[in-house]
Parts: C-alpha cells; sequence; structure tokens
C-alpha cells in the first residue's frame, strides 16, 4: 500500500488530497479545499507573503488532519514552458544530449537557470522519437519547494497541473479505449488542457485564459470591485450577462484549443470525440454550450471526485466537484 499526500496550489483555490493506493484503487482519507488568500504566494519569490502563505498553509493542513509529510506537488499556467520536439531514433544515452541543444533554442537565460524533465512519447513516424519538455525557471521552482518545506511538507515530486489533469482520467478511466478525449481544466487564471492517448501520444498545454477575465469586465462595465464581480458571477439573476461576456471573451483561448485539438489529430490520426471541461470556471453559465459550438464537439462537465469521496472541508461546497482533477492526478500518478 503506498500513501501519498497531493497538494495543487491555485490562483484562487487551495486543494489538498491525501490517501492511499491498494492494488491500484485509490482511497482518500481526508481531502479540502480553501479560498488561496494569497495568489501565486508560492513562487512570487516575495518571502514577506511567502511567509503569511506558509502560515495560511499550516493552519489549512492542522484543520483537515492531515498526516502525511511526503508530499506531490504541480506547477501550471504561463510559468510553465511546455515543448514538442522529435529526434531521430537515437539511443537512449544520446538522447540527454539532444534535449539540451534544443533548450538552448527556446529557454531564455540558459539551463542553468531552468528546471526541468522530459519524457519520450511515440512519434507515429518511423525512425522518429517525440520528445515532451515540461520546465519553469528554477527559482520559482526552489521557491516553491522553500514554501512547501516551511509549511513543514516535504516535497517528493513536482508535476505539471495538465499532465496530472492527463493523469487523472487515465487513472480513473481505464476500461475507456475509445477515441481519445479533450479535458479543460478551467481555473481562475489560466486553463489546463489534455488530450491523452492511452499507451500513447499525451498532447499537453497551459492557456493564459480564467475566470479572472469575467470578473475583471464585469468590474470595468459596472464600476465595482473585483470581490464584488465574484459574487456577481455566481448570482442566476446576472446569468445572461455573464454568459454574454464569457462568449466575447473566450474566442482567443478557444482557438489556441481548436489549434491543439488539430495538431493532436494530425500527429496520431486519432478523431478526439468530446471534451470534458472541469475547474472553478467551468460552472461558468453556458461555457459547455459555447465551447460545444466553437468546436463542434459535445463536452459536459467533469466531477472526478465524484463518487470518492464525499466528506471534503470546504466553505464553498458548490466547487467541490469540479475542483480535484489535478490533485487527484498528483496523487494517483504512479498508477499509470
Amino acid at each position: 500500500m503506498r500513501i501519498c499526500l497531493a497538494v495543487d496550489i491555485g490562483s484562487y483555490y487551495i486543494k489538498i488530497v491525501e490517501g492511499s493506493i491498494k492494488k491500484e484503487k485509490f482511497y482518500i482519507r481526508t481531502a479540502g479545499i480553501t479560498r488561496n488568500p494569497f495568489p501565486n504566494a508560492h513562487i512570487s519569490l516575495n518571502e514577506n507573503i511567502q511567509k503569511k502563505f506558509v502560515g495560511f498553509l499550516k493552519d489549512f493542513l492542522k484543520k483537515i488532519g492531515v498526516k502525511r509529510r511526503e508530499t506531490i506537488c504541480s506547477i501550471s499556467g504561463e510559468e510553465v514552458i511546455i515543448h514538442y520536439f522529435d529526434i531521430p531514433d537515437v539511443p537512449e544515452n544520446e538522447i540527454k544530449n539532444i534535449v539540451d541543444l534544443e533548450l538552448l533554442q527556446v529557454v531564455p537565460g540558459g539551463l542553468e537557470k531552468f528546471e526541468f524533465d522530459y519524457t519520450i512519447l511515440p512519434a507515429h513516424t518511423a525512425g522518429k522519437k517525440t520528445v515532451m519538455l515540461a520546465g519553469m525557471t528554477k527559482a520559482k521552482c526552489d521557491f516553491f519547494v522553500d514554501t512547501l518545506v516551511m509549511a513543514g511538507l516535504k516535497p517528493i515530486i513536482m508535476d505539471v497541473g495538465s499532465i496530472a489533469l492527463a493523469n487523472c482520467f487515465l487513472s480513473l478511466n481505464k476500461q475507456n479505449q475509445g477515441n481519445p478525449t479533450l479535458l479543460i481544466n478551467a481555473g481562475a487564471a489560466n486553463t489546463s488542457i489534455a488530450i491523452p492517448e492511452r499507451n500513447g501520444f499525451i498532447f499537453v498545454r497551459e492557456i493564459d485564459f480564467g475566470g479572472n477575465r469575467i470578473n475583471q469586465e464585469l468590474s470595468k462595465m459596472k464600476k465595482i470591485s473585483m470581490a464584488e464581480a465574484e459574487q456577481i458571477k455566481k448570482n442566476p439573476v446576472f446569468k445572461n450577462e455573464v454568459e454574454n461576456i464569457l462568449q466575447s471573451l473566450t474566442e482567443e483561448a478557444l482557438q489556441e484549443i481548436l489549434t491543439s485539438l488539430k495538431y493532436f489529430e494530425a500527429r496520431t490520426q486519432k478523431k478526439v470525440e468530446r471534451f470534458l471541461l472541469t475547474g472553478g470556471s467551468s460552472l461558468l453559465p453556458g461555457f459547455v454550450k459555447i465551447i460545444e459550438k466553437f468546436l463542434g464537439i459535445p463536452g459536459e462537465i467533469w466531477t472526478p471526485i465524484s463518487g470518492l469521496y464525499e466528506n471534503c472541508r470546504t466553505d464553498e461546497p458548490e466547487c467541490v466537484q469540479v475542483c480535484f482533477s489535478t490533485v487527484l492526478g498528483l496523487a494517483a500518478r504512479k498508477l499509470i
């Protein structure tokens, strides 16, 4: 039996899952979600904000009864560089040198200032291998690790949010052998997408779009604070108004998703047949319908924690079902 603690720190919510894996089945011992009062404090490089965040995180871990210290965490958003490239089918001991040369072309500041890892994916082309590389500046990775250590945790693995999203889907849908599914995790500040091909190619991407854009537009239109805009966004009275704003603001992000679909389908020769929408911003009115119309494929809201755990500690129960895809993917990452 493997016991794990997964921590997903978003710009709006902090999500935590502690559980165990036995015979490839995941059991949740405790889980919690809380509003993050210090957005991006874990990578901000601001030590004063970091100290305040650490105190808040310590209190929350204690409140939900976390016992495990070894932690799997994730990074996401525009800070993360994700890069795909093909290489010749060379021996494994030669791949690292090729990756380093490629990084020199795509990473500003030099390799010594960049923390990264890579994996080899099926290239779908004879004589080729595909490298999926992901990373972030070393300074921010180190700052994040230090933040967790100061909170009493022991970080052992740092993953990427969109990869964890894919892990969540694959681990919870082991029998699904149909056409690939597009996964969209729409958060407050950014959106993670993943298109996983079981035992094959996996496409992931971080997109600079989230529910905060709606708040900013409402704040500007109505001359109100961002906090007031957040409440209006959730009020059914303003449903049509929020949906119209969402429609006007999502075109660029949806175009990026459509481009990603075409890239995946060209690489794999497989058609994406549907999408699953999750994350706090998935609850915005009409979002599924807007995506369906733009992409031309059906979709639905995805609630991955549903049926796994019913006693999540939270002050905002409406968001529980749709906010746990990344953190569950972190907890289950060794299952696949």
